[in-house]
């Protein structure tokens, strides 16, 4: 196949040119089109399908590294096919799966199940996050890591495995396994609240002196988050002095959406003082974008954890993109039904979709120069390929996958949840404007954002 009369990026910059796909792969770029370069590619195309791109912009396809597909037994909220499909409309093409599952994705029994009902039924590529077995039992979790699980996850707040990881004990026994076997952590940062705090915050709560979600960021404050990442960082500095590793050796962990200042603060200045640590984070586009002082008809709509902060939160972290300090963005995509997100607050769970606002709301500030293009390809897709060496994707370069998103700049309309691929047809950014148009897009060069395509999604597994 050939993309022609394209402007693609590749290497740092936007140049017009021709890009020839053979077998899912791209074989050539040729930059500067010419008519004799065009002949010459076109007697290399293999399945002779032409494209004229009409001088829209080619991009690597965007790789999500944090989001929950559901089904197995929350298929009311989301299947394989749902999920996928609305990444796939998205212009995401890779994704990583977390494992609160029913039941819970905590041993290798229940992994094979997973990945087993994901097979055929994904259109773009799924990498799995498991959770840790039961009492961290190590010959459990080699047959989980040989199943190729992308890492482990847990959830200090609301344990899927009945593991207290505010026990230092439980994190240094975790990072035994991250250590030898290389695979990273990662982490939901959040220390719980006393009861007595909890307990005011409900009574306050009944007393309706606020909005939900400026109640809701109470509930879950930047304090718990921050005392939870200073804990980790503490317990894994002392992990590698106690064992004098040498930094091959150092335990990978990664911070799920860093949502608030003291937490990012507290990360970078541990990235800085030891370059060989190997500590990532990621932050989301709604605590790059969304404040808890949005408006929404329903509340609920707006309900996550960690919570939408206060203004000064976001702005800081969206600056600090801007300056190149972030280097991955996850969305967290959490569906949930209409029914529950129409209950009480203490009723209603957190989350909500992001696959399908993420590309419209991030390539909107970069087409209105808020944000630089580069910028957004490091994060969106090189930086997740490389930190989480995931082999020829993230980049538009010769002999990589022809994994690709094709988008234009239009006149700028209203998102509309009813127009979403996932169940969960709600969003915060409900009525929110962008000119962003996901026109095509490609995974190992078959177009996936078409209605009628069949999945051909494959899982990624991590090589040992």
């Amino acid at each position: 196949m050939i993309l022609k009369n394209a402007k693609i990026y590749s290497e740092g910059l936007i140049r017009k040119g021709i890009l020839l796909i053979n077998n899912g792969v791209i074989a050539e770029i040729k930059f500067k089109q010419k008519d004799k370069d065009l002949e010459t590619v076109v007697k290399k195309n293999q399945d002779g399908k032409e494209i004229d791109c009409e001088n829209k912009l080619i991009l690597p396809g965007i790789i999500d590294i944090h989001s929950h597909l559901r089904d197995m037994g929350q298929s009311e909220k989301e299947t394989f096919l749902t999920g996928t499909k609305a990444a796939a409309f998205s212009g995401i093409t890779t994704v990583f799966n977390m494992p609160n599952t029913i039941p819970p994705a905590i041993t290798s029994d229940q992994i094979k199940l997973w990945m087993e009902k994901a097979e055929s039924n994904i259109y773009v590529d799924v990498g799995f996050i498991a959770g840790v077995p039961k009492e961290i039992n190590e010959d459990e979790v080699k047959l989980i890591i040989d199943l190729g699980i992308i890492g482990f996850k847990i959830y200090s707040l609301d344990s899927i495995n009945d593991i207290d990881w505010k026990d230092p004990k439980n994190l240094h026994n975790l990072f035994d396994i991250s250590s030898k076997f290389q695979i990273p952590i990662f982490i939901h940062a959040s220390y719980p609240l006393s009861e007595e705090q909890k307990e005011q915050n409900k009574q306050e709560f009944n007393l309706k002196q606020g909005s939900i979600l400026e109640y809701h960021n109470r509930f879950d404050p930047v304090i718990t988050e921050e005392k939870y990442v200073k804990f980790v960082i503490e317990n894994y500095k002392e992990y590698i002095d106690v064992n004098h590793l040498n930094p091959r050796f150092y335990p990978k962990i990664h911070f799920c959406h860093v949502s608030c200042i003291e937490s990012y603060l507290a990360i970078k200045r541990t990235q800085t003082s030891n370059k060989n640590l190997k500590i990532s984070f990621e932050v989301t586009p709604h605590h790059l974008l969304l404040s808890n002082k949005i408006k929404l008809n329903n509340e609920n709509f707006g309900k996550v954890l960690p919570p939408l902060r206060k203004e000064e939160h976001h702005k800081f972290l969206f600056n600090e993109l801007r300056k190149g300090n972030i280097k991955l963005i996850g969305t967290d995509h959490a569906p949930h039904t209409l029914e529950e997100k129409a209950q009480k607050y203490f009723d209603a769970p957190s989350g909500f979709p992001g696959f399908e606002t993420y590309p419209l709301l991030m390539l909107n500030r970069v087409f209105n120069f808020q944000l630089s293009l580069e910028r957004f390809v490091e994060v969106a897709s090189e930086n997740p390929a490389k930190i989480f060496n995931l082999r020829n994707k993230g980049f538009i370069k010769e002999g990589f996958d022809a994994d690709l998103v094709i988008v234009d700049k239009v006149s700028d309309y209203m998102i509309d949840p009813q127009n979403f691929k996932t169940k969960a047809k709600f969003s915060p950014y409900e009525k929110f404007r962008t000119n962003v148009q996901i026109w095509k897009v490609f995974l190992r060069g078959i177009e996936i954002n078409i209605e009628d395509s069949i999945p051909t999604g494959k899982i990624i597994k991590k090589e040992l």
